[in-house]
């Protein structure tokens, strides 16, 4: 009977205790189940990830698309960190196209080998004429750019511009009037119609699907050009040109 009731105040006494400790062990939260855990360490290892990062943005970039010969621009944006020597290259599908690297502002011009500085700079790609056959053609490029340290991975899409009308580039017109409808349907974040010749270019704004018409009567120039220009939200951007000679117009 002794040990019986000693048995119960024992254990009377350990339930007691266990009563008053749970709260402060529940209390803890997650850091009790699971101590490991330090935010103030997670959080200084923020940086690192983020080095890791910028470590995983590939060095070696690569465009490629057709473009049409004399009559069409492309233009790739990207930004670097530091300056860097530029590595370019040609890929297995190029055949008449060119390049040249310049900032936004067109102020200098840069190639292969070439030291870039730290900054925004746009890849332009554009036909060669002196490789390109005589006729109008669609050209293939590929271009490797590597040696640069980007601020983010360049994009390398260009948006989608599609011509219903006119269908050639280069359009002669005789004399008498003549309507010439643009007719076309672009998924740009931005599109423009611009008219340019010897004087300042004048561009406005397009929606897609789009028409435009252009009249030409006697008091039109002989020659004249025309842009539309379509670019995505990272300012990729597809130019392409229209030319028109026109035998009723007036001298310049």
């Amino acid at each position: 009977m002794f040990k019986s009731n000693m048995f119960r105040v024992v254990l009377i006494g350990v339930l007691v205790l266990l009563f008053f400790l749970a709260p402060r062990i529940f209390s803890k939260g997650p850091e009790n189940v699971n101590p490991a855990i330090d935010h103030s360490t997670a959080s200084a290892a923020q940086p690192k990830l983020e080095k890791l990062k910028k470590a995983k943005i590939k060095t070696a970039i690569e465009y490629k698309g057709k473009i049409y010969r004399d009559l069409e621009t492309h233009y790739y944006v990207f930004s670097t960190t530091k300056k860097g020597k530029i590595d370019i290259s040609w890929g297995p599908d190029t055949l008449g196209s060119d390049y040249m690297i310049t900032d936004k502002n067109w102020g200098a011009m840069y190639f292969n080998g070439d030291v870039l500085p730290a900054g925004e700079y746009m890849l332009v790609i554009t036909s060669n004429p002196a490789e390109s056959p005589e006729d109008p053609a669609l050209l293939s490029y590929h271009f490797i750019l590597k040696g640069l340290s980007f601020k983010e991975s360049p994009d390398t899409t260009l948006p989608q511009l599609n011509i219903k009308s006119p269908q050639e580039l280069v359009t002669w017109l005789p004399e008498g009037e003549h309507t010439v409808m643009f007719r076309g349907r672009s998924d740009a974040f931005n599109l423009t119609f611009g008219t340019f010749g010897l004087e300042e270019e004048v561009t406005e704004p397009l929606t897609s699907p789009f028409e435009k018409t252009i009249y030409f009567d006697e008091s039109s120039p002989n020659y004249s050009a025309y842009r539309i220009s379509a670019a995505n939200e990272s300012g990729n951007t597809v130019n392409r040109y229209f030319e028109f000679i026109y035998d009723g117009g007036a001298e310049e």
